[in-house]
């Protein structure tokens, strides 16, 4: 799907948020010239304001599908300061982005949460869309027994959220315990919705990962992984990163949220991934290529998250009766620095 611009808003919206509005600073047009109150086509403003939807175009969410901010939490960034709250927005001070901080007030059909976002007016702003997968694991606080979200910046947390996934056949689901599920549109009923704002766009070429032989570092979060994959229990997969030397070293085993910055929505088929920097990805068994991640269930410290990337869904061990701490998955190695 070809990626649209970027939402903008006209003259009905706060000028602050508008990167085509004329208005200077000092009130005057973009021309020198004073306005002087009138509509373009000539005729007198009657000086009464509209809700506000009027010259809002379109957002496309498949512009901000890839993470172009450090994940939260991958250099140990403290959870306690990473929101600024007001009573309408929450705003992320590391990936930027800026959430609707109530939810939705009803839970909501898929085709329901996309208008609801699109005609939401809040704080100001009408540039609102449906949050992406990526975006959605961000508000993750996998430390935080369930639900794992910061009651401060979002004090209604229950249910799952509703998240744009770029395929009416993957509608993604995202558990207050931190599970990403699918659901097909024939059994995906209402869920809550809490729309977001703000991030940022690919840069002009399209460039992704810069690439040496053995590594892949990631242009937006930072990350740099193993381009070659391998296969281990969960003790032996950290055991394996922790004693890597390649460009001296320093790696582990990611995160679920660092680990979700990989996955490739807008592929066409699986694996979830962008094969031109991991050649060597497996393939599917059985229908599932999983892959061990670093994080434990907050809530049992023998159960430990996958990541699916045969499907993009996220599971713990302990929701499953075939896997544990034992079973050999596949792993990837990350490091925080360049």
């Amino acid at each position: 799907m070809e990626a649209s611009s970027p939402k903008t808003c006209g003259e009905n919206c706060s000028t602050d948020q508008d990167p085509t509005s004329p208005e200077s600073p000092d009130g005057t047009e973009s021309d020198g010239t004073e306005s002087d109150g009138t509509e373009s086509d000539g005729t007198e403003s009657d000086g009464t304001e509209n809700d506000g939807t009027e010259n809002c175009s379109p957002s496309d969410p498949a512009l901000f599908q890839m993470a172009r901010w450090p994940m939260p939490g991958s250099t140990g960034e403290d959870h306690s300061v990473q929101y600024r709250v007001d009573e309408e927005v929450t705003h992320d001070e590391i990936t930027g982005l800026d959430w609707q901080r109530q939810l939705a007030p009803v839970s909501l059909t898929d085709e329901h949460a996309a208008e609801y976002c699109a005609e939401l007016i809040l704080g100001g702003h009408c540039d609102w869309r449906l949050p992406t997968r990526v975006e959605g694991v961000s508000l993750l606080d996998l430390q935080r027994k369930p639900p794992s979200f910061d009651p401060g910046a979002f004090p209604d947390i229950d249910g799952e959220l509703v998240l744009w996934s770029g395929n009416p056949e993957r509608l993604f689901r995202l558990g207050s315990d931190g599970s990403l599920r699918v659901r097909s549109p024939t059994i995906a009923g209402p869920d809550r919705v809490r729309c977001v704002r703000g991030g940022g766009v690919p840069d002009s070429d399209g460039s992704r990962y810069e690439l040496t032989p053995d590594l892949a570092r990631d242009l937006g979060t930072g990350l740099t992984w193993t381009r070659a994959t391998s296969k281990q229990t969960y003790a032996d997969a950290a055991s394996m990163c922790a004693g890597l030397q390649l460009d001296e070293g320093g790696f582990r085993v990611p995160s679920l949220k660092e680990l979700h910055t990989l996955i490739f929505d807008s592929k066409p088929n699986g694996p979830w991934i962008d094969q031109s920097a991991f050649p060597s990805f497996p393939a599917a068994l059985s229908g599932h290529i999983l892959f061990w991640t670093s994080s434990l269930e907050a809530t049992d410290p023998n159960s430990a998250w996958m990541l699916d990337f045969a499907t993009g869904t996220a599971e713990a061990t302990a929701a499953t009766a075939n896997f544990t701490l034992e079973s050999t998955l596949h792993v990837l190695c990350v490091r925080s620095r360049p």
